[in-house]
């Protein structure tokens, strides 16, 4: 084929062309430093001034998280430091008030859990973390450790803004404490339950839930919300106790807490002492029984760690709120004090101490720093005595615990619903708590107290023997609630100890107790012939209380090995008759 000139020359050219069209295409893909740095200094101005913007009309609530809160409409934003950011932090909500027939009642403690705070690209996220399983870091399954376990994000906030000079995070707040993301306020109907027979709440109104109080401190961040139901057309009314059953209100607190970081050293649970715990299961064991349980308790080192007896170095500290009827407030605080007769066995002196709460206190009781010993006196008591704790679930360590009381306990007053209610529609209370650890002993104890009573007026005793009853009581429940406080739980076995020549025997019975343990459900001690008639109820923790508190507060050994001996030493006391133990749990672990 034969080419022209013109053809030629175009040919030739077309190397170049490719060339310079390459070197052209070079220049334009190499990125500009300048603008690129530009960019990112506009974006986080752009940040920066969304952060002051949205703050720019609020009240700014300092603690471990900074809480701003618009003086206008009321909205909430939550600031996130970045050295928060995949931390491990706990989450702890109660019930601060509602209605019975609903299943909220005040001081009910509900979700206990660790969550952690998680960027993603322009959002937030808040994960719970499952802590179910234990594996071996040793073990190489460790690796496969989040194998099939699913995450549970709680929520996922967009980011409002950045402060630029600190890099603080700021986020819209309402999403998570006005509505139930972070826990289920609303109960769930039993199943199967007939229309009508169950008092319900309606639906979240949106316009009326809003957060009545923002606590904050160093260590957490409480939440007080407001959660109000509407219900147009309520079937069942509830009660006298629920004001209109159209418009109800829940009052619960959401608290975040940061994760302790005190050297508490985790003690493992023994199916021979009865504590409360926190189940875990080492996936990498081959055992049967691949349990690693954790007892629930309190952290108390001792001051002088190489005495046989001292002071801890942090009391376990209650006090007595103000609420409480002065003329039992004596008889309240030596009930809790008896516990130290159990914790000198144990080698602490003045383990436990009780202050009372001043009328004009600047501190609420709904302050998760304090221990509190509160009393109502409810239209429908829900229970005579409970007594809840709130821990470190990666520990079992407790870190706080409030002990509700109702004054009806020692009151001539019936629950009506109670007494008359057949077996399918008893009070819904013990349904709607479901899976939660609760605790009837107060019922029961004014039922035993009714009896005694009854049958004291009948043998023609006098007021003061009756006051004695009735003393005896307050201060079994007290011993009763605060055992549930440090970590124990109930004892079905120990009113066996004694046999019935001994029961009424008062020297004895006030020094070793009526039973082997104040955790158990005795019932009440009456004898026909009054000349013979001994404690109501015992006083004093018993035998078995003080061995179960050495078991789990004894300072522990260091070396893992010794440790488990030592511990393992403590339980094989178990065969002695007055350390029977049997808990009414369904639970097989």
């Amino acid at each position: 084929m034969r080419h022209t000139r013109s053809a030629l020359s175009f040919l030739l050219m077309i190397p170049m062309l490719a060339a310079c069209a390459s070197s052209s295409a070079g220049v334009s893909q190499t990125p500009d430093p300048e603008k690129g740095d530009k960019e990112e200094t506009s974006q986080a101005a752009k940040l920066d001034s969304a952060f002051t913007k949205a703050v720019k009309s609020s009240t700014s609530y300092e603690g471990l998280f900074t809480v701003y809160q618009d003086t206008v409409t009321g909205k909430t934003h939550l600031a996130i430091r970045p050295e928060q950011l995949d931390k491990e932090f706990i989450y702890f909500t109660y019930t601060e008030n509602g209605v019975v027939v609903a299943g909220q009642f005040r001081g009910r403690f509900r979700d206990n859990k660790v969550f952690t705070i998680r960027r993603r690209f322009e959002r937030i996220e808040l994960v719970t973390l499952n802590d179910n399983f234990y594996f071996d870091p040793d073990n190489a399954l460790a690796r496969a450790e989040t194998a099939n376990i699913s995450q549970a994000v709680m929520a996922s906030q967009k980011i409002v803004g950045v402060q630029d000079s600190t890099g603080v995070i700021l986020i819209e707040s309402d999403g998570l404490f006005l509505t139930e993301t972070l826990a289920r306020v609303k109960p769930i109907s039993p199943p199967g339950a007939r229309p009508g027979t169950r008092f319900t709440l309606g639906n979240l109104s949106k316009d009326k839930t809003h957060i009545r109080a923002v606590r904050n401190y160093p260590l957490n961040t409480d939440i007080v919300v407001d959660y109000v139901y509407d219900n147009s057309s309520p079937v069942n009314g509830g009660g006298p106790d629920v004001t209109d059953p159209r418009y109800v209100t829940i009052t619960v607190q959401h608290s975040l807490i940061e994760m302790p970081e005190n050297g508490f050293q985790p003690r493992f649970d023994d199916p021979r002492v009865g504590y409360f715990t926190q189940q875990v299961t080492d996936l990498t064991s081959t055992s049967a029984t691949p349990y690693r349980d954790l007892v629930n308790r309190w952290q108390l080192v001792k001051k002088n760690p190489d005495a046989a007896l001292s002071e801890p170095v942090e009391p376990i500290t209650f006090w007595i709120e103000n609420t409480t009827p002065r003329h039992i407030r004596g008889i309240v605080k030596d009930g809790v004090l008896q516990w130290n007769r159990a914790f000198e066995k144990a080698g602490f002196k003045n383990a436990v101490q009780v202050k009372i709460q001043p009328d004009d206190a600047e501190w609420d009781a709904g302050d998760i720093r304090y221990n509190v010993l509160r009393w109502t006196s409810s239209p429908r008591p829900p229970f005579g005595g409970y007594g809840p704790s709130f821990v470190n679930p990666r520990t079992g360590q407790i870190l706080g615990a409030d002990i509700m009381l109702e004054y009806s306990f020692l009151t001539r007053r019936l629950n009506f619903e109670s007494v008359f209610s057949s077996a399918a529609l008893e009070s819904p209370v013990s349904e709607l708590l479901g899976e939660d650890e609760y605790c009837v002993l107060g019922n029961h104890l004014q039922m035993s107290n009714l009896f005694g009573l009854t049958t004291n007026r009948v043998l023609g005793v006098d007021e003061v023997e009756n006051s004695e009853l009735l003393t005896d009581a307050t201060y079994f429940l007290m011993l009763h609630e605060v055992g549930h406080t440090l970590g124990l739980n109930h004892n079905m076995k120990s009113s066996q100890m004694l046999a019935p020549e001994k029961i009424n025997d008062v020297k004895f019975t006030r020094e070793n107790g009526l039973t082997g343990s104040v955790m158990d459900y005795p019932a009440v001690n009456v004898v026909g012939d009054k000349r013979r008639q001994g404690q109501y109820y015992t006083t004093v923790p018993g035998p078995y209380d003080i061995w179960a508190i050495q078991y789990g507060y004894s300072p522990g050994d260091s070396n893992p090995k010794k440790e488990a001996r030592r511990l393992s030493d403590i339980a094989s006391r178990s065969t002695e008759p007055a350390l029977a133990f049997g808990n009414d749990a369904d639970d097989m672990r």
